[in-house]
């Protein structure tokens, strides 16, 4: 197929979806627009490790941490200091992105397994602070947040909720798709592909390391800021060992470096236990199943299976590889 007629199927699916997503909550109950909301917030997450796993190849189990301190940041600047809603989630997001930098300074010699439980070890620690630093996070009692406001403009209903998150999610892909796509972006996959081949060309990896451990955390820190204003309660048991679990499902289930895969993951793993809800007992069971299956005859991933079946029937693209460092 050309190259003009491929980008054009291009425009015309983005352009469909954009309009989907736009007309959405206009025939849809708030049922509907608060699981939708819930999956742009899990979007944020998957985009940002993404970055961190599937383009620089670095495995961490600690986003939960980071999701944790994002939420509880934003809830505690606007409750003991009243900050304006904006700047409180902004905040929490630059927060969190110094922590995840300060956080990859000493796993700079670490990576695989290792890298993995230094990360899961930072979880038990936010995890942990939650309860003791009581005065500030209340503890076990979990903490209530206001619905956010911007310029006199409150978000108090999914309605709202739906098209702030849409707004947000979209601003950070386009911001993903550039950083993937320039020299940063580059500088992720060649540390991904093999660490001395990169050092050889000139790429800093302690630099590179860092820098992508700083920017998904902001990711996360950014999507459980918004998270605390769309949910309007923290519970500290709930950011726990098996919410990094759940993010890591996302970019396995979407594919590894793919920002197209971070929402695919997202919808897949938010959308299907709605589905499976009317089930009961056998929920849990069918739910395993289907990832089961899923990653055995997707071994690429959601957005990988797309790829290959778009260059096998209509001749776009490129096969997708499953990329080398994380795939042995």
């Amino acid at each position: 197929m050309a190259p003009r007629t491929a980008e054009r199927l291009r425009v015309s699916f983005v352009v469909a979806a954009a309009v989907v997503a736009l007309a959405l909550p206009n025939f849809a109950d708030d049922y509907i627009r608060h699981v939708a909301a819930r999956l742009f917030v899990y979007a944020l997450v998957a985009l940002g490790l993404n970055l961190l796993t599937g383009f620089a190849g670095q495995v961490s189990l600690g986003h939960a941490a980071f999701f944790a301190i994002g939420a509880y940041t934003a809830a505690a600047l606007a409750e003991r200091w009243q900050w304006p809603s904006a700047l409180c989630v902004l905040a929490a997001a630059f927060f969190t992105g110094v922590v995840g930098y300060l956080l990859g300074l000493p796993c700079l010699r670490l990576s695989g397994l290792y890298l993995a439980m230094a990360t899961l070890g930072f979880t038990f620690i936010v995890q942990e602070m939650l309860l003791q630093l009581a005065v500030i996070t209340h503890g076990s009692e979990g903490m209530r947040v206001k619905p956010a406001a911007v310029l006199g403009f409150t978000f108090d209903s999914d309605y709202r909720k739906y098209y702030l998150l849409l707004g947000v999610t979209v601003v950070m892909l386009l911001f993903a798709r550039n950083l993937v796509r320039g020299r940063t972006g580059r500088a992720f996959l060649a540390i991904r592909e093999n660490e001395r081949a990169a050092e050889a060309m000139g790429v800093h990896l302690a630099q590179y390391k860092t820098i992508a451990f700083a920017i998904s955390a902001l990711y996360t820190g950014l999507a459980g800021a918004l998270s605390a204003f769309l949910v309007g309660f923290l519970d500290p048991q709930e950011f726990s060992f098996f919410l990094s679990i759940q993010f890591i499902t996302i970019i396995i289930l979407g594919g590894l470096a793919s920002l197209l895969g971070s929402l695919l993951g997202a919808a897949f793993l938010v959308i299907l236990p709605e589905l499976l809800a009317g089930l009961d007992v056998w929920q849990a069971l069918v739910y395993g199943l289907i990832m089961v299956v899923t990653i055995i005859f997707m071994p690429f991933g959601l957005s990988g299976a797309i790829r290959r079946y778009r260059y096998r029937w209509f001749g776009i693209g490129v096969e997708p590889v499953i990329p080398r460092r994380l795939g042995h």
